[in-house]
């Protein structure tokens, strides 16, 4: 699976998202290309806020324009920094889930052939709504009378949300993996509670054996390893990704309900709505990913408890009522319990739909204080 997409990830290698080869000459001569593109916006925010501020009829609203522009140069400069300082953690990543594909051909004989076709045809919509949504901000600042910095973080701006794609990506193939642990696991335990009515078939004896659980084990912890390289190589990313989505969106409502007020011409509507609305799509869609990862786990420790409810109900299969099959599977359970899959980001926060309905909450609380400030 991977091999099929690491063709297509390598060009997020033109916005210094990953690294283009594993050798170490191209990945210097990469660096000093990312270096060159977090320097050429840098620059050009600390020219335009400090000597060139913009100027406008309402305070708070140019105030709120510059942390927003200050906080997506800051985005991209942690993404870039975070990518360009762990290239040999990016490969390992990619190795790691190399491994795990092939422990689930090999040994659990559960063939992977990729993604579901609804979930490539889900990432090709977000990456095209992402580079469509920028069309009605330049075409905005290039007729219209418009004073902010838009055109000046639009870089910026492809480098957060493409990198947001990318960590969507990668969500949905942890996602995926968890899945299909979680049917093997049901699978297993179908079998073990077929056998207390009837006598079982040949595959159904080799997934209730001994070394069938211990590679169950093993795809457990290969899978627990996966998410810890994936929450260490995005976490900085992924709290800056949501911090930043979090205002740019906050800030553009706010300025669609002064557009409502007639406060500014409507024509700026087209540029608000084509941000905030594909923000809160990103937001809502990794939410949803790093919900369905821990509903996975949820279940996944069920079938594991459901086994060991069974263990003891089995005479007709000794092997089920050993001692050592035993202790393998009530070692698995306490690993299951202590080892959670879940998406987080630097411990800050877990990627859920809690931290959806944190985030709309303060949403609401915000726009309400802005617009009392906007009032005086």
């Amino acid at each position: 699976m991977l091999d099929a997409l690491h063709c297509y990830l390598k060009y997020f290698a033109v916005l210094g998202l990953v690294p283009w080869s594993e050798k170490r000459p191209q990945q210097r001569l990469q660096k000093i290309y990312t270096t060159a593109i977090m320097s050429i916006n840098i620059g050009i925010a600390f020219y335009k806020v400090v000597y060139s501020p913009i100027k406008g009829d309402l305070p708070v609203s140019m105030l709120v324009s510059s942390i927003v522009y200050i906080s997506q140069i800051l985005t991209m400069s942690v993404i870039e920094l975070q990518v360009m300082c762990q290239y040999e953690r990016y490969y390992e990543f990619c190795l790691q889930l190399k491994t795990l594909n092939r422990l689930f051909q090999s040994e659990l004989l559960q063939p992977i052939q990729g993604l579901p076709r609804a979930r490539y045809i889900k990432f090709i919509a977000l990456g095209i709504l992402n580079i469509v949504s920028l069309f009605p901000g330049i075409y905005v600042v290039l007729h219209y009378d418009y004073i902010g910095y838009y055109w000046y973080s639009l870089g910026a701006i492809l480098i957060n949300r493409f990198q947001c794609l990318l960590l969507l990506l990668n969500a949905e193939l942890l996602g995926y993996h968890v899945e299909l642990l979680g049917l093997r696991l049901l699978a297993v335990l179908n079998c073990r509670q077929m056998s207390l009515h009837s006598v079982l078939d040949v595959k159904c004896e080799q997934m209730c054996s001994l070394e069938y659980l211990l590679s169950l084990k093993r795809a457990y912890m290969e899978l627990y390893r996966l998410f810890g390289q994936f929450n260490g190589l995005y976490g900085w990313s992924i709290v800056s990704i949501f911090v930043v989505m979090f205002l740019d969106s906050m800030i553009n409502i706010y300025w669609t309900l002064l557009i409502l007020a007639k406060i500014y011409s409507f024509v700026f509507n087209y540029m608000t709505s084509s941000t905030y609305i594909p923000l809160l799509i990103l937001l809502f869609t990794f939410c949803r990913c790093g919900e369905y990862c821990k509903r996975q786990h949820i279940m996944m420790g069920s079938y594991v408890r459901g086994l060991a409810c069974t263990s003891q109900r089995q005479p007709e299969l000794p092997e089920l009522t050993s001692q050592a099959y035993n202790a393998v599977l009530a070692e698995f359970v306490l690993q299951v319990e202590q080892d959670v899959l879940s998406i987080s980001a630097e411990g800050f926060m877990n990627i859920d739909y809690s931290l959806l309905m944190s985030i709309f909450t303060a949403m609401v609380t915000y726009l309400i204080v802005l617009m009392q400030f906007s009032s005086l």
